[in-house]
């Protein structure tokens, strides 16, 4: 399988966030430039000393009256600013109401000792002369009574009122629009394969082993991605588990047929009380051992492979030693030799139990087919990370089609199946997954001109521990 580099979700996250913030500083850096903008031309040529001097012409010469159609006049032609004219009363001569800004200015003014505005004013050189937008500017009508005008500059009505909250609610709203898209989109790229897996989990918990995620969803390079890629292995794995498990099943059961029917038929003979019981009891005995011998390798087949990773040291010299020196009884009534030589220590973490018990299954595997005046070789290679047993016999071999199904339980080869006092087939089954607990690998090959050779590795343990 390639291996994809990752893409990490995290900075997608990370890039959608701030990609939307950049979408809302944008929209609102052009929304306040928009609004200057509009504020500067709106007020273009407009002079507070030229607007007071033509107010108090008009004043002077026209009235209230006059005052009114002026700045009814400035209203339509310059919607950003906003003239009050204030009557004696404080009231709007246009009746209008007075933002609470002008009021505040307005009664400021009221309470000052002196007043700077000058009645009439009319300036000398408007250019010279500055006048404040923010200052009130007393105007004399034709009769000598007083009128207080004050600017708004820079208003209108739909841009005063951005503090308020209708405005900050639209404000959040527009956010909300432009957030909710990025956020739509990130979730709906984490949560669609999240259902997707989702869907097959439950399918293989319903039973359909041979689930496997989407094929796009595999290919993501991202944690997703990978996690799906985890899940299909496992599915695989789990499949290969149950598929051994049912097999491993139905050759239990193939193989307590076969002595549970000789059982039977001893059993119905030896009823007869003729004078071949005592035949039949001995049969009866010989099967009883069998299934003894069969449940027995079963259970330890299943002990073995549930066996925790060791973590003691252990010497492996001296447990093949220990092993040779056993198989060298039996070896010696069929005339076979074996040839080992005890190296030096050789530390690895191991238990001593199940390793001698996968060694003595290959060995004894070895002498069951090793020809007589033969002889075994059992070497132990070291290299920097590991090390290696091999035991090899000048037996007949196994044919090639056959090799990758030796480990098997309950297999066996047809010269196995022929060899006499063979056993179930699960003798080299125990030994792999001895060998697999303590995280090495057996495999077997053919050698020349005949004969097999089982090696076994094991990692060997860190010089510190050792």
């Amino acid at each position: 399988m390639v291996r994809l580099p990752a893409r990490s979700l995290f900075w997608r996250a990370f890039l959608t966030f701030w990609g939307a913030m950049a979408v809302i500083l944008v929209s609102g850096m052009m929304l306040t430039a928009a609004v200057a903008w509009y504020r500067f031309n709106s007020l273009d040529g407009l002079n507070p000393a030229n607007l007071t001097r033509d107010a108090a012409q008009v004043a002077r010469t026209q009235g209230e009256e006059g005052l009114e159609r002026w700045v009814r006049a400035m209203d339509d032609n310059y919607s950003a600013l906003k003239i009050y004219i204030m009557d004696a009363q404080d009231a709007d001569i246009l009746g209008r109401r007075l933002p609470t800004r002008l009021h505040d200015w307005l009664v400021a003014y009221r309470a000052a000792p002196d007043r700077s505005a000058q009645s009439d004013y009319i300036p000398a050189d408007p250019a010279v002369e500055r006048v404040s937008w923010w200052e009130p500017q007393l105007l004399t009508l034709p009769d000598g009574s007083e009128r207080l005008m004050l600017f708004l500059p820079f208003d209108s009505s739909h841009w005063e009122v951005l503090a308020l909250s209708p405005v900050a609610l639209a404000l959040l709203l527009f956010a909300l629009a432009v957030t909710a898209p990025f956020c739509w989109a990130l979730t709906r790229h984490v949560t669609a394969p999240l259902a997707q897996l989702r869907e097959t989990t439950q399918a293989l918990a319903a039973g359909r082993l041979d689930t496997h995620t989407p094929p796009k969803l595999a290919k993501r390079r991202d944690e997703l991605g990978m996690l799906a890629r985890d899940f299909d292995a496992m599915a695989v794995r789990l499949k290969a588990v149950v598929d051994t498990r049912e097999q491993l099943l139905r050759n239990i059961a193939h193989e307590l047929r076969s002595p549970l029917a000789r059982l039977q038929l001893a059993a119905e003979l030896a009823r007869r009380n003729d004078e071949r019981h005592d035949l039949q009891l001995d049969r009866i005995e010989r099967e009883c051992e069998r299934l003894d011998a069969l449940v027995g390798n079963t259970l330890r087949l299943a002990r073995v492979g549930a066996l925790p990773v060791p973590t003691e040291p252990l010497d492996l010299s001296e447990v093949v030693s220990g092993v040779v020196d056993d198989a060298r009884y039996e070896a010696e009534g069929r005339h076979v030799g074996i040839a080992w030589d005890t190296p030096p220590p050789v530390y690895i973490a191991g238990d001593r139990d199940s390793l001698a018990s996968a060694i003595e299954n290959v060995l004894r595997n070895a002498l069951r087919f090793a020809p007589g005046h033969s002889l075994i070789r059992v070497r132990l290679l070291i290299s920097a990370s590991e090390a290696s047993l091999e035991i090899e016999d000048r037996g007949p071999g196994v044919a090639a089609q056959d090799l990758a199904s030796l480990f098997e339980p309950f297999y066996r080869t047809t010269s196995a199946t022929a060899a006499p006092g063979s056993g179930a087939g699960l003798g080299l089954s125990i030994a792999q997954a001895a060998i697999a607990a303590h995280k090495g690998s057996i495999s077997a090959r053919n050698v020349s001109p005949h004969g097999l050779s089982v090696r076994m590795e094991l990692p060997l343990l860190s010089v510190p521990q050792a």
